[in-house]
């Protein structure tokens, strides 16, 4: 399995962008649910390889993230090729609510289902700063930047 089409991958971090500003009275508990989601992804964290999470930060700091994705997985041999597009399965699980990451993140909607902010980019933007102030909150920052970046692209609305 050859990751040329990151769509499907980059699908499930708009989900979690959505999901994540979703709530309501959310910017003064900003720090408390970007560690919760911190929390929810840090064993997707410890499983992926050094080169899946560069692949994504890249991505995450990237004017083109889809391009960005392509030419960093085409540039790696065959064999890393399956074993990053297998990592990044992992990341579409946030979808699935009967995955351990999507039913963590539910548990964390349900939690937080009534705060909103008037102001969905920039809360998620808060989120990613405080995500970015802790080092093992990593990955959770750039999945988020990631997903910012890819909201209202064709195909990721």
């Amino acid at each position: 399995m050859k990751l040329n089409n990151p769509k499907n991958f980059l699908l499930g971090i708009c989900t979690l962008c959505l999901l994540l500003a979703s709530c309501k009275s959310a910017d003064k508990n900003a720090g408390k649910i970007a560690s919760d989601y911190c929390d929810c992804l840090r064993k997707l964290d410890k499983s992926m390889s050094s080169e899946t999470k560069k692949i994504i930060s890249n991505a995450a700091n990237s004017t083109d993230p889809t391009k960005s994705i392509q030419n960093d997985v085409m540039a790696m041999d065959e064999e890393k090729q399956l074993q990053i597009g297998k990592e990044m399965v992992g990341v579409g699980e946030m979808e699935d609510e009967n995955s351990e990451v999507g039913s963590c993140i539910k548990r964390i909607e349900k939690k937080y289902g009534d705060a909103y902010t008037m102001n969905e980019e920039k809360f998620l933007k808060k989120l990613v700063a405080e995500l970015e102030k802790d080092p093992g909150c990593g990955l959770t920052a750039s999945l988020l930047k990631l997903g910012l970046k890819m909201k209202g692209k064709p195909g990721f609305e």
